[in-house]
């Protein structure tokens, strides 16, 4: 068979991915200038392509003269790529049943190359200061991203808990690693406290047939609102949702870590 990356392709639609990437790392709408400088084109080329895009709905122009940001065709298609998701059905009902359960904050969490993306997220009863959203969330910073670390090679990790920690003093990727190990081979979940915040976060695994980690599953809240008690019943009721759609997805209930 041909190795699809050694075939010849349309260099048009790969420098239309490139500028679809450049503004999908970001939260904002993007100025031309910018696009063109993360896409590696001129600030010309760039615009033509532009016009493209705005008019299939992949980019829109913003508010704001001269930024663009993504558009609804993009936003369709990652809602058609989620939806096709092995086993993506299956914990979307858990979060759901999840936050029905406890009344708090629920989503989950998959991997992917660019870091730990939120696929689906239900709102608790009561909102915590950071709202919860869809999209990349931050590796080091949340309970999700804990598992990650804890189950992935370091190489696919790294890089990014580097990104993140630039700045700050002190840290080993290879001890947060650890630490994240640790955790979840003592209690099966990962934790988050972020006092100044307000804010916690707790996350289950849910495993794949191969024991790898498919999804995690998480709660998020409040230490007001959300009792993280090892014993209590919204620990209970997550680490439950996470072997039933385990078992659902015909995984491996339990996995040794490290």
């Amino acid at each position: 068979m041909t190795n699809v990356s050694a075939r010849r392709g349309i260099q048009s639609v790969e420098i239309a991915f490139r500028i679809l990437s450049a503004l999908q790392t970001s939260v904002r709408a993007l100025p031309l200038k910018e696009i063109a400088a993360l896409s590696e084109l001129t600030p010309s080329a760039t615009s033509n392509y532009m016009i493209s895009l705005v008019r299939t709905g992949l980019v829109s122009a913003d508010e704001k003269p001269g930024c663009y940001k993504l558009g609804p065709a993009s936003l369709a298609l990652g809602m058609s790529a989620i939806n096709q998701l092995d086993g993506f059905d299956i914990v979307r009902r858990e979060v759901i049943a999840l936050r029905d359960a406890t009344l708090s904050g629920a989503a989950v969490t998959a991997w992917t190359d660019d870091g730990p993306v939120s696929l689906f997220k239900q709102e608790g009863q009561t909102r915590s200061i950071l709202e919860l959203r869809t999209g990349l969330i931050p590796l080091v910073t949340t309970a999700a991203g804990k598992l990650f670390i804890a189950c992935l090679q370091a190489s696919r990790t790294d890089e990014l808990i580097a990104r993140e920690m630039s700045g700050e003093k002190d840290w080993s990727a290879a001890a947060m690693r650890e630490e994240a190990s640790a955790e979840l081979r003592k209690n099966g979940f990962s934790m988050v406290h972020r006092g100044n915040l307000g804010y916690v976060s707790v996350a289950a695994p849910i495993w794949d047939r191969d024991g790898n980690l498919q999804f995690a599953i998480s709660l998020i809240g409040t230490p007001a609102t959300l009792d993280t008690d090892i014993n209590g019943e919204a620990i209970k009721a997550l680490l439950e949702s996470a072997v039933r759609a385990t078992i659902a997805l015909g995984g491996k209930v339990s996995r040794q870590i490290g």
